[in-house]
């Protein structure tokens, strides 16, 4: 059932590289929003949404780009999947990246600035869910073209916008229900993308 999960886990561990830079990303904006926040405490809360948009951007190469740089999108599309799971399977191994490392940037700021962010787990999770379904669907949408190292990062910020408010304001309900309808519209046309 989560044969591309698994696949996608045993190739991210064999980039060690990019784990290192991924780590050395979390630690370094942890210590940065740390040594902002002795101006202003409330810079700690939009700043670590920002870092989570930023590990969005980072992770929607690992989705369906790096399938079409290693050519293995074509293999991927005769695996008897359909289009759909393969979506949520890759939203799902992006979601876990982004959750495990922006745990360790929590962690990292209550070291560094000594203010815990854990209080903000729900939203945290939700919009983590949030951004994982923007990101995999972005590296879907823009997998074909060459311009893609620009267009990932424009559309990932443009489909987060609509979601800014709730977020910085801590709806928790409003983000919630903007993160079902645009996870159900972005899994709805996900096979038609995933088309050739």
């Amino acid at each position: 059932m989560f044969e591309v999960l698994i696949k996608d886990f045993r190739v991210e561990i064999r980039r060690r590289f990019e784990i290192l830079a991924s780590l050395s990303f979390v630690l370094i904006s942890s210590l940065l929003i740390a040594q902002a926040s002795l101006i202003s405490k409330d810079i700690i809360l939009p700043s670590f949404f920002i870092v989570i948009i930023f590990l969005a951007v980072f992770t929607s190469t690992t989705s369906f780009v790096r399938e079409m740089d290693s050519k293995t999108i074509y293999g991927l599309k005769l695996l008897p999947i359909h289009p759909y799971k393969i979506f949520l399977e890759k939203s799902l191994f992006t979601f876990l990246l982004i959750l495990f490392q922006g745990f360790l940037e929590m962690f990292f700021l209550a070291v560094f600035s000594s203010v815990s962010l854990f209080e903000h787990i729900p939203i945290f999770i939700i919009f983590s869910f949030y951004i994982a379904t923007v990101s995999s669907f972005s590296s879907a949408l823009v997998m074909y073209s060459e311009g893609r190292g620009f267009l990932i990062p424009m559309l990932i910020f443009i489909f987060t916008y609509p979601v800014l408010a709730p977020l910085l304001r801590l709806d928790t309900f409003t983000l919630i229900l903007e993160t079902l309808s645009v996870s159900l519209a972005m899994v709805s046309l996900s096979p038609y993308i995933l088309e050739d």
